[in-house]
């Protein structure tokens, strides 16, 4: 039961995390994120939220940076929707599963390539 709450409420700060950055962060240097998870720890004292961003290294770096600045704003104003006892400390990282997935499939690709060129 209790890891089924955890999770509702790892969703339900995804969700609102999502629409704050959308409507209310106006900072350029975030560029085009996607919040992928929210992996919240049991007793609800932090909150890793995982992020994908549109680009390159530099794209990659300046999201960080911009995470850094926006982090307090963000949790205060999730805070003021989601209505719990301590609010969690959101650590913000980067999702690295797209890449692998991406490496993972040229890796099948290549091989596949291989048995036809063998045929």
């Amino acid at each position: 039961m209790s890891e089924l709450r955890v999770n509702r409420l790892a969703e339900q700060i995804k969700k609102e995390i999502t629409y704050v950055l959308s409507t209310k962060v106006k900072n350029h240097d975030l560029g085009f994120v996607t919040v992928t998870e929210v992996a919240l720890t049991g007793d609800y004292s932090q909150a890793k939220v995982f992020y994908t961003v549109l680009g390159g290294e530099r794209e990659k770096e300046k999201t960080k940076e911009a995470f850094k600045k926006i982090k307090g704003f963000v949790k205060s104003e999730v805070a003021k929707k989601i209505k719990i006892r301590k609010f969690p400390e959101l650590i913000f990282q980067y999702d690295t599963t797209a890449e692998y997935a991406l490496h993972i499939e040229s890796l099948i690709a290549s091989v596949s390539k291989k048995d036809k060129d063998e045929e």
